[in-house]
């Protein structure tokens, strides 16, 4: 009778073992989708940031949950059902918060949507302007670059955008200021290219 009462035991445990394992299957999909989601749909900013950078966004708050979160609300969990096992509460409270934190990206990247589309808006339409103003200003040999001039987000609704010349370390740059209808533009005597200036990495840049 005591070791039926023993094998009893054990696949009792078994079964909240098996039914407690899922912590980790969901960690790892949490951070796939979660990393997905934060690259499509930034939930700040005004543009979208890269795959590695959401990658580390997404694990280091993924590791904070499952580190920090899973285990206090394991114990909340336990004192609402005494007979759970302590990994199976830690499993089952960890799950529901990764799938909080993944609603909670989701629905904070469709929120900014907007934003990062008016953004979008907002630099094409600096970038026609000061497009029209080197057609009138810029001398010929600059005018054959028009399909490499690069924008820098100065401030807020500030633009510097530059036309290279032949001597590509040269370009003729402007301030286009996105507040006013149609966006006001003015020269800026300094000749030294935006990727110099800020390098092509900076997150103000849409250099194309």
């Amino acid at each position: 009778m005591q070791n039926g009462d023993e094998r009893f035991f054990w696949l009792r445990r078994l079964r909240w073992r098996l039914k407690g394992a899922w912590l980790v299957p969901a960690f790892l999909v949490a951070i796939l989708l979660d990393t997905l989601v934060v690259w499509l749909l930034p939930f700040s900013g005004d543009r979208s940031v890269g795959p590695v950078a959401a990658l580390l966004i997404v694990a280091f708050v993924n590791l904070l949950v499952v580190a920090v979160v899973a285990p206090l609300a394991g114990i909340w969990l336990r004192r609402r059902s005494p007979t759970l096992p302590a990994f199976a509460a830690r499993d089952r409270a960890g799950v529901a918060a990764l799938a909080v934190l993944a609603a909670g990206f989701l629905a904070a990247g469709l929120l900014h949507r907007p934003a990062i589309s008016g953004q979008q808006d907002e630099v094409v339409a600096q970038a026609e302007a000061a497009r029209a103003w080197f057609h009138q200003q810029a001398p010929r040999p600059y005018l054959e670059n028009l399909r490499d001039i690069s924008s820098w987000k100065a401030g807020p609704q500030l633009y510097r955008t530059c036309l290279p010349g032949p001597d590509r370390s040269k370009a003729i740059c402007v301030y286009v200021n996105t507040d006013q209808d149609p966006p006001g533009i003015s020269r800026d005597p300094s000749q030294e290219p935006n990727a110099t200036l800020v390098g092509p990495d900076n997150p103000g840049s849409t250099l194309r």
